[in-house]
């Protein structure tokens, strides 16, 4: 008997919108990389969006990937992608490419014949609980077995496999057959794909083909193969280094294999899942290595280094001037880093993108719940960064970058008046003191005549001190407290932050303005303020809250080790001496590294 069959070479699966023909459709992977230039990939639906472009990145790489700065410059000045290449290669790689087949479906383990989760558990909402954006009834019906959860067509039973590799929450999986690892029926540890422990980044030109190769910084691949590639995996968990680039866009997270549909074609309406692969060493240092599409802070000590927050931490929000942080990566006592905007900026340096190309940087991450094994949400963002002209010209970006720090910086002093004077709880504060609705003002700085010439450059940075100022006093009029401490607050955070220069020399020591003075606290304990907390990363937390918080890579007993002084009990530890605890690996021992993530 035939079995079913569903190609993603040639399949319609991806949505793109398709410039010939004015439509929105869906396309195989083969008219995706060959047509490149002719279609438009919204990343409007976040985090599966984001899935897929891994995808196309990786398949792209393994097709025809540049791998000098002289391939990547011929292949933006080409009107296409070789696509004699790559339908060479697709057709190579079909069978291996075929979600269905029989011995080596694509993205699964073909040894798999049990299927233990219905077809509502490859519904993102199922990870999810009843919280937020991620809430389905029709989830929550199945689950109770109230209700039958519909079977899934190929095409999208083929996004949701992508997005479950790249996003299932960690914890306790069923063991798969033989698994020696299994305890009970159970394998412990899992952890989420490498899509799941970072803060993507992509920049966005006009096509897919600008898209896929701004996300591709040019480099060799020697050894390095996507998945589809490498021997079929076996049912068992196994740790393993990853072998570079494309093996690290499509790592096989979790064993997994959708039950083909039957003759009527209903669609898959179950699947096995089983934990996968593991990644042997620090996943964030190995993440900073393999994914370019990623946004990084790095510590003032330059050691350990941590995802890059592009919403604000208490209201989820993001901040529309993030993108500018990364335009200066070493301007700030932290300094912000990403691969794939440095590699735009160096491309726009070379002259290669035509100067009035715009470019915008798109942020996408998960919101996990406690020890990730729920999700919450899955932000995204698209900020504008400018011109190519803007992003080549090293006077320009430091303008822009100066006028985001000096964002960050009103809202960190802004919460540290506000915390002193009215004395209210530092959640409350946070939640608060939070500016928002700035995202017309900054992208009203963004502009080349809001950059390029001095007297437009200092208006522009006027307007934008301006609305800060207008976003932070409607704060203040707003925070539960009398008027006179109200008027205090407002002449006490200007005084502590103020306008930077713009200038992309000496900008980081102008970018960090003096701190209002304050009387040190009581201590109780070595080195512990009153009520127990620290202030770090922007807000103040008790140790046990900063050894839960993303950035920390150690254990709550080394960090309080570090920040415990015998010989001087009533010493007071900066934000930089606790975020550097925080942050540095330990060098025995267990680690909270990001193999434990």
């Amino acid at each position: 008997m035939p079995h079913p069959t569903f190609p993603l070479t040639t399949s319609p699966w991806i949505p793109v919108t398709d410039l010939d023909t004015t439509t929105h459709r869906e396309v195989g992977l083969t008219e995706a990389l060959v047509r490149a230039d002719r279609l438009i990939y919204s990343a409007s639906h976040r985090s599966e969006s984001i899935a897929l472009l891994r995808l196309m990145a990786a398949a792209l790489d393994a097709a025809c990937g540049p791998r000098s700065v002289e391939e990547w410059d011929a292949a933006w000045q080409a009107p296409t992608f070789d696509g004699g290449l790559i339908t060479a290669y697709m057709d190579q790689w079909a069978p291996r490419l075929d979600l269905f087949h029989p011995e080596h479906p694509a993205f699964q383990c073909g040894g798999l014949t049990q299927y233990n989760r219905g077809a509502h558990h490859l519904d993102p909402a199922s990870l999810g609980g009843d919280s937020a954006d991620w809430f389905n009834p029709r989830v929550s019906l199945a689950r109770a077995g109230v209700a039958d959860y519909p079977a899934w067509a190929p095409a999208e039973a083929a996004r949701k496999l992508l997005w479950l590799l790249s996003y299932d929450t960690a914890g306790i999986k069923r063991a798969a057959p033989g698994d020696p690892l299994a305890k009970n029926g159970k394998v412990y540890g899992a952890r989420p794909g490498p899509a799941g422990i970072v803060t993507h980044l992509h920049v966005e030109g006009h096509t897919l083909k600008d898209v896929l190769l701004l996300a591709l910084p040019p480099q060799p691949a020697a050894g390095d193969a996507p998945v589809w590639e490498q021997p079929p995996p076996p049912t068992a968990v196994r740790t393993r280094e990853p072998r570079g680039r494309q093996d690290w866009l499509t790592w096989p997270t979790r064993r997994v294999r959708l039950c083909p549909p039957a003759e009527d074609g209903a669609g898959v309406d179950r699947f096995a899942l089983h934990d996968g692969d593991r990644i042997a060493g620090d996943n964030w240092a190995l993440a900073h290595t393999y994914d370019p599409m990623t946004a990084w802070s790095t510590p003032a000590s330059g050691r350990g280094r941590s995802p890059m927050q592009f919403t604000d931490e208490s209201l989820g929000e993001p901040k529309p001037w993030t993108a500018a942080l990364l335009l200066e990566p070493g301007a700030t006592p932290r300094p912000q880093s990403s691969t794939v905007l440095q590699h735009a900026v160096e491309a726009a340096a070379r002259g290669v993108i035509p100067p009035d190309t715009p470019l915008r940087a798109v942020f996408s991450g998960i919101d996990w719940g406690t020890q990730r094994s729920v999700i919450s949400n899955d932000p995204m963002a698209v900020m504008e960064l400018g011109t190519a002209g803007q992003l080549a010209d090293p006077d320009q970006r430091g303008v822009m970058a100066a006028r985001a720090r000096y964002a960050e910086v009103v809202q960190s002093h802004l919460r540290q008046a506000a915390r002193e004077i009215s004395g209210r709880p530092v959640e409350l504060v946070r939640k608060r003191m939070t500016l928002t609705n700035l995202d017309h003002a900054w992208e009203g700085t963004t502009g080349p005549d809001c950059t390029r010439e001095a007297s437009a450059r200092e208006a522009a940075s006027k307007e934008w001190r301006d609305a800060l100022r207008e976003a932070a006093e409607t704060l203040i009029t707003q925070f539960p407290m009398n008027p006179r401490l109200q008027a205090k607050l407002s002449q006490t955070y200007m005084n502590a932050a103020p306008p930077a220069e713009e200038s992309s020399r000496g900008a980081a020591t102008r970018a960090e303005p003096r701190r209002p003075r304050r009387t040190p606290p009581a201590t109780r304990g070595p080195g512990r303020p009153a009520g127990g907390t620290y202030e770090a990363f922007g807000g103040r937390y008790t140790l046990s809250q900063i050894s839960n918080l993303e950035q920390c890579v150690v254990s709550y007993r080394t960090l309080r080790n570090r920040l415990t002084d015998p010989e001087h009990p009533d010493r007071q530890w900066t934000p930089q001496e606790v975020e550097e605890a925080a942050t540095r690996p330990a060098a025995r021992g267990r680690r909270r590294t990001g193999s434990d993530q």
